[in-house]
């Protein structure tokens, strides 16, 4: 078989590339190593207190779906150093999206990082 691409994504420069195994493929007997990771794509805004997260689920299992979903992000100082960090809310998700299909996938990602608003908490 031969190497696929990493899947093309419009990702507006505010965004942070965390990690990205998002390849282009869809799900197939042939294609599941490239769907064996618990997260396939990681991007962050600091100045939107934002994170996008994308999964697949179950791991390795044909029948399985894209996970994704935009998460708050706690900022936390360190009274010592002043060193800025962020932490993201697991439980309070700002949006999620379930789908077999990477096209819709692409298209919302894409979306999300044009249209998603602060977060102000």
């Amino acid at each position: 078989m031969d190497e696929i691409d990493l899947q093309p994504l419009r990702i507006t420069n505010s965004w942070h590339v965390e990690w990205n195994l998002f390849y282009e493929v869809d799900p197939s007997i042939e294609t599941m190593h490239y769907l064996d990771s618990s997260s396939l794509l990681h991007l962050n805004n600091y100045s939107l207190k934002r994170a996008i997260n994308l999964d697949y689920r179950p791991e390795n299992d044909i029948n399985g779906y894209f996970y994704l979903r935009v998460l708050n992000l706690k900022e936390i100082i360190n009274s010592k150093s002043k060193e800025v960090t962020f932490d993201a809310d697991w439980e309070n998700l700002h949006f999620e999206l379930k789908s077999k299909s990477r096209i819709e996938i692409v298209k919302e990602i894409e979306r999300l990082v044009r249209e998603t608003p602060p977060f102000k908490g």
